[in-house]
This record gives structure tokens, sequence and C-alpha cells, in this order.
């Protein structure tokens, strides 16, 4: 016999109701142990190597979303600079592709980070999350967001200075 309460709840909604408390509960945990920066320039509690990894966390993520076709070249060349050598090799290979689309849309790319926190750092690596929207530029300069988007990124430090060394989509729904 079915429980009153339940005769009129499909199994997927209770299914998807399940789901979406999982989902909460893990970002609940998530964030309850991530030390969130500020917009400011420092975050209380970071140490300085600490908030080094997570601004040059910050940076990177706006330089590999980044590109104006005018100056299309300085930027890939920007967004490299902040990529360790392996994944510096990866990004190339989206280099002509990238200019294409631009060219062809007659658009500019541009982002901005809404907020970064520290989830982990042993003084070589770090690893840190990034809100961020990947924004569209057409000819009369009008901006447009095309993308919110929240990312794990693996940061590497290599001879004295923070790369990316990897960049992962993560989503929080």
């Amino acid at each position: 016999m079915t429980h009153p309460s339940r005769a009129g709840l499909p199994r997927a909604v209770l299914l998807g109701l399940g789901v979406a408390v999982a989902a909460l509960l893990v970002v609940a945990a998530v964030l309850g142990t991530l030390r969130l920066t500020t917009r400011g320039s420092g975050a209380a509690g970071l140490s300085s190597a600490e908030q080094a990894a997570v601004s040059a966390a910050r940076q990177e993520t706006i330089n590999l979303q980044t590109y104006r076709r005018a100056s299309f070249d300085a930027d890939f060349a920007a967004a490299l600079a902040g990529l360790t050598p392996a994944k510096a090799t990866q990004w190339q290979a989206n280099k002509a592709t990238l200019k294409a689309k631009l060219t062809q849309l007659k658009q500019d790319a541009g982002a901005t980070v809404s907020g970064a926190g520290l989830v982990s750092f042993d003084g070589k690596s770090a690893l840190v999350v990034v809100a961020s929207d990947t924004l569209r530029i057409d000819a009369a300069g009008k901006t447009t967001t095309a993308a919110q988007n929240r990312s794990q990124v693996s940061m590497r430090l290599v001879g004295g200075k923070w790369l990316m060394d990897d960049l992962q989509s993560v989503s929080v729904s």
C-alpha cells in the first residue's frame, strides 16, 4: 500500500528532489571548507603564498577567455604565459580555430571573475575554485554574458611563478 503523502508524487520527482538535496549538501560542504577571497587585494586568513596562487588563478581564468581580434596574437601569448608547459601545448592547438571563430562572428571575447576560493594548498600546488563570466563584445562595443562558469583550477609553482596546470568545469546544480 502506498503512503498517502507520496501517492501523488511520481518516482521521478522524488528522485529529482533527492538529487537536488544531495547537490545542495555537496555545495554546502565545499563552501563550509572553502576560504573565499574578496574582491579586494587580499583575503583574510590567506598567507601571501596562498593569495598569490588564488590571484594567479583569477588572472589566468580571465586571460584564457579574453581575446580581441585587433590584438589576438598578444592576447593568446598572454594566456599561454600563465600556463604550465604541458597545458600551453594543449591550448596552442586551439589558436587557429578560436581566431577564425571570433573573426567569423565579428566579436571579441572577454571575461570577469566574480569570486575565487582556495580549496587546497601545499606550497607547490594549489586547487582554486573560480566563478567567472564569459563575455561577448560585438562591433558596436555591446557586451553580453555568454556563459556563467564555475571552474576548478589546478595551479603549480614553476620557477617561482604560479601557473595554471588544469581547468575543469564544475557544476553546482
